[in-house]
Formats: C-alpha cells, sequence, structure tokens
C-alpha cells in the first residue's frame, strides 16, 4: 500500500529555460513554435477533451515531438489497437501516418505511483518528456468518494509526482470544472479556493480499508459538507493539491463550465461519443426521447465549445512555459459573463435548430420545455417512463452508448443523471474571466484567432445547430445534410403531434363518458386533457 506524503523529498525538476532572461526571451515565441520539438504526457487523451487535445496538440507545429498517452491495460485489449482506433477518428483524417505515428500509447494505472510503469520506460519518459496534460478523471457525480479520491486526487498526485521527476519540464496543465467551487456563491475568481479537508488526509483514507467499513450516505455528505457532489469535493481538493505541491514549477489550471461540441477546430461539431456530461442530453433529445428539463427559465446555463476548452489549455502550456511564474496559473474557460445564455433562451434554440435539422428517425416529436417540481416529476414518470414501458424503442433510436439497456433502464439512468445536474442548472454561477482575457490579449494576432477561447463571439444558435447536426452524423452515423424528406418526415411528426393531443382526449372522454355520462364525463375530460396539455 502507498503512503501518500507531501512530495518535497522529490526533487523538483530543472525547467527549460529556467534562466530569467530565456524566459523573457521566450515569451515572443507563438503558440506553434513553443510546441516544437517537445514531448508531450498526457492523461484522460482516450477521452472526449483529451481525443480533440491529440488533435489539437499534432495541429501546434509539424516539428512537435511525441505525444505519450496514458491508457488503462485492459485484458484482450492490445494499447496499440486503441490508439489505432482513436487515430481513425474523422478529426484525425487530414494527417499523414507518419504524423500519427507520433501518438504513443503507454500502459499504466493513474493512482499508482510512476503509474506503473516498468524502470526503463520510466527512465525515458522522465529523459524525453517536457509537458503533461492531465484530464483524466471520473465525471460521474454519483461516483463513490473513495473512488473520486483515488481517480481525481490521488491521480492527481501521481502526475505531479511524475512531473517532479522529468529533466526538462516545460509546462503543466490540469483540466479541472468551474464546477470545483460550486459550494460558493458569488462572483467566483480565478483563485483556488481552500479546501475544509485536508488533500493528503483525503489521500490517506482512501487508502485505509478500514475508513470504508459502513461507510454510508450520511457519512459522505458529512465530509462533502456543502459541495453537491463528490465530483467537484474532490476537483477542489486537487486544486489545493496543486497549490501545495507545484509552486515554482510552470503549472496552470483550466477550468472548463458544461463542454458541448466544437465550434470549429477540427471540425465544426464534433461531439465524440456524445455521451459525456449534457451531451447525452441532446443526443436523446434529438431522437425526441428526452422532452423535459428542470431549472429556473432566468438561470444561465454555462456552456463552453470543446475547442475553445483545448485552446484555453494549449495557450495555457505556452503561457506557463515561456514565463517564471510563483503559483499555478488559474483561469475560467466559461460563457456566462460574457455571452449568457438562459435555460429559456437555450430550450427554445433547441426546440427551433432540431426543426431545422431533423434527424433520419425519432421516437416523437422533439420537443423540450422547462418543468420544475412536482410537475417536471410527473411528466417524466407520465411521459418518458410510462411509454418506455409500454412501447419496444429500437436500439438504433437510443444512444449507442446504451446498447444493452433496454428503454426503460435507459430513462431510469438518465433521470438519476438529470437529477444529479439539476443543481448547475438551477443557480446562477457566476465566473470572473478576467485573468483569462487578460492572458489571452497576449498572444499575437494569428494565434488570438487560432487560439481563441472568449465566448464572445458564439453565436449559441449556430452553435446548437452545429452540435445537433455533429449528433446526427458522428453519433448516430446518419447524413449531415438536411433534405426535403427530412423536412417531410418532420411535417408528418408535426401532425400526429396535435392529433396526438386529439386522441389522447378521445380516450379521456370514452373512458369517463361510459363511468360517469355525458353531463359528468364531458367537463371532467376537458379539465383533464386541460391539464395533460399545459403539463
Amino acid at each position: 500500500m502507498a503512503v501518500i506524503t507531501r512530495s518535497e523529498n522529490i526533487e523538483k525538476p530543472s525547467v527549460e529555460s529556467n534562466d530569467k532572461l530565456d524566459k523573457q526571451n521566450n515569451v515572443t515565441l507563438s503558440v506553434g513554435e513553443f510546441f516544437a520539438f517537445k514531448n508531450v504526457f498526457i492523461t484522460g487523451g482516450t477521452g472526449f477533451l483529451g481525443t480533440v487535445l491529440i488533435e489539437a496538440l499534432l495541429d501546434t507545429h509539424p516539428d512537435i515531438g511525441i505525444i505519450y498517452v496514458l491508457v488503462r491495460g485492459k485484458r484482450k485489449v492490445d494499447p496499440n489497437d486503441r490508439i489505432s482506433r482513436l487515430l481513425q477518428k474523422p478529426i484525425f483524417q487530414k494527417y499523414n501516418e507518419s504524423t500519427l505515428q507520433k501518438v504513443v500509447p503507454v500502459v499504466g494505472e493513474l493512482s499508482e505511483p510512476n503509474f506503473g510503469f516498468k524502470d526503463d520506460l520510466l527512465q525515458e519518459l522522465t529523459e524525453k518528456v517536457n509537458i503533461i496534460y492531465h484530464s483524466a478523471a471520473t465525471i460521474k457525480f454519483s461516483s463513490p468518494l473513495r473512488t473520486a479520491i483515488r481517480t481525481n486526487l490521488t491521480g492527481t498526485m501521481r502526475t505531479i509526482e511524475f512531473a517532479k521527476q522529468l529533466k526538462n519540464l516545460s509546462a503543466y496543465v490540469y483540466c479541472s470544472t468551474a464546477f470545483c467551487n460550486s459550494n460558493n456563491r458569488g462572483l467566483i475568481m480565478e483563485d483556488v479556493y481552500k479546501s475544509q479537508y485536508d488533500p493528503y488526509e483525503m489521500m490517506k483514507m482512501a487508502d485505509d480499508d478500514t475508513a470504508w467499513t459502513n461507510f454510508t450516505d450520511v457519512k459522505c455528505k458529512e465530509i462533502i459538507g456543502d459541495h453537491p457532489n463528490t465530483y467537484t469535493f474532490t476537483k477542489n481538493l486537487a486544486e489545493n493539491l496543486m497549490i501545495s505541491e507545484m509552486s515554482g514549477l510552470p503549472a496552470a489550471i483550466v477550468r472548463p463550465s458544461i463542454v458541448y461540441g466544437t465550434w470549429e477546430h477540427p471540425m465544426e461539431g464534433w461531439v465524440g461519443n456524445a455521451n459525456s456530461g449534457h451531451l447525452g442530453y441532446l443526443a436523446g433529445f434529438i431522437k425526441g426521447i428526452f422532452r423535459t428539463m428542470c431549472g429556473k427559465a432566468s438561470s444561465v446555463i454555462d456552456i463552453i465549445p470543446c475547442d475553445y476548452v483545448i485552446n484555453a489549455s494549449l495557450v495555457m502550456g505556452w503561457y506557463v512555459g515561456t514565463r517564471t511564474i510563483s503559483v499555478p496559473e488559474v483561469i475560467h474557460c466559461t460563457s456566462g459573463e460574457v455571452n449568457p445564455l438562459t435555460l429559456s433562451e437555450f430550450s427554445d434554440i433547441m426546440n427551433a435548430s432540431v426543426k431545422r435539422h431533423p434527424p433520419d428517425n425519432f421516437v416523437w416529436k422533439p420537443k423540450t420545455k422547462l418543468r420544475n417540481g412536482w410537475r417536471y416529476n410527473l411528466f417524466f414518470y407520465l411521459f418518458h417512463i410510462l411509454p418506455a414501458m409500454v412501447f419496444h424503442i429500437p436500439e438504433k433510436i437510443l444512444p449507442i452508448g446504451m446498447p444493452h439497456h433496454t428503454a426503460l433502464e435507459y430513462m431510469r439512468v438518465f433521470n438519476k443523471g438529470a437529477k444529479a445536474f439539476d443543481y448547475f442548472l438551477d443557480k446562477d454561477f457566476r465566473y470572473s474571466l478576467k485573468k483569462a482575457l487578460k492572458i489571452m490579449s497576449t498572444l499575437n494576432e494569428k494565434d488570438k484567432k487560432r487560439y481563441n477561447f472568449d465566448s464572445t463571439v458564439c453565436d449559441w444558435s449556430a452553435f446548437i445547430d452545429r452540435c445537433l447536426i455533429g449528433v446526427r452524423r458522428f453519433y448516430f452515423r446518419e447524413s449531415a445534410v438536411t433534405t426535403s424528406w427530412h423536412r417531410r418526415y418532420w411535417m408528418t411528426f408535426e401532425i400526429l403531434y396535435y392529433l396526438g393531443y386529439a386522441l389522447i382526449f378521445a380516450a379521456i372522454f370514452g373512458i369517463l363518458n361510459a363511468l360517469l355520462g355525458l353531463n359528468a364525463g364531458l367537463p371532467i375530460a376537458i379539465l383533464i386533457w386541460v391539464f395533460l396539455v399545459w403539463l
């Protein structure tokens, strides 16, 4: 069992161009020039963000070095095959074989000391790696506390220990989350907020089997306190760990909000497997499966394009790698302060977008509406769960990530996830962008355009269009082109949608008329029908 301690005993690395004069000269480098001949180590590289990061790194400079991607060892799964399949995705089509060969898998476990690498591999990496991007995490809000600590906190400690062994560390960038401070109110600054618990004590607790005997949800809630879930709690701890461990080193923390598809790079509307975060809701929405959201109409839903998060990460690698800094730099990658989008506007945009770009098939006319409290719960059970129990929904219409689930099981999974997300849609979180915009202003004009992460310029209607078409194209393997057939298909369901209301009334009236007679049955049927329409 590994004992977690503060790592003062690990010698700090020599930082490439550590001399102050060299750092000042390096400021004139463009982002691409900074990455030239650098070798990069990535955790979380097989995930949605990680995949786009790999592509973006390949795109920075033709002479970028090796990109080492940490992958977990799985039985009967060759890590080279995993990376090979990853590189077959459409976003890598523009690269030739020699360029793609720069992406090299290294098998290891995130929470193990030195990732469990053998000595020869560890020596190779410590001598060659210059830049670390740490984005691996368990992003499930419902993850058990011990699991979340081991992945999000201990995993971060392992990457820090690794960074301190590197012969030439140029930059270390940690992908955190804007929600790590969601237990705070008011304007959240680009600073690390002190955690209630000591991160080292939490890591020791995760390694102590006796601490988890009869560990209940009540005990978990006592520990995470006013954090909404174990995800935000452990992410906040990881940031505190970085402040403690990375002083004087070229380190940065990037905090994205709700990550959607890409705005522009490497292509419009890339959504990966559309299973991460809120993208899963969009995938279910366009098939007419998810038809409601919970939250205040006036609340801001802080979404950000995936490529903006990657751009911010690349810029922060360049920024801390070309300057001498005393503590890790922290920036937000958010939109709410400069280009707010309310839940009401978001729902209207989605409904308008799917009407313009309907998919090849759907269960029912896609349409979402905001509901709260008992209204939300009643609608969900009447119009999500009940139809799933009665009708068989073909697997090709269900999101691909759930091929072995019945429609009913999928609805239950969605409801659990939606309720966990409701916390963030029911409150107005505000995130300062002062430091992020200041850092972006230091870029040259060409880099400002290529590596933009200022969401002021985002047209949310156009962005949702791109994401929706991306879900159709990359997730459901449908055509990206909307044809006249699609519009006729939509009109057919438009008619059926309103015809459905008539059939519901006829069914209710028929039952009540048989039970109560015309005089009593008709007004009661009308009242029930009006209530269902309102619902």
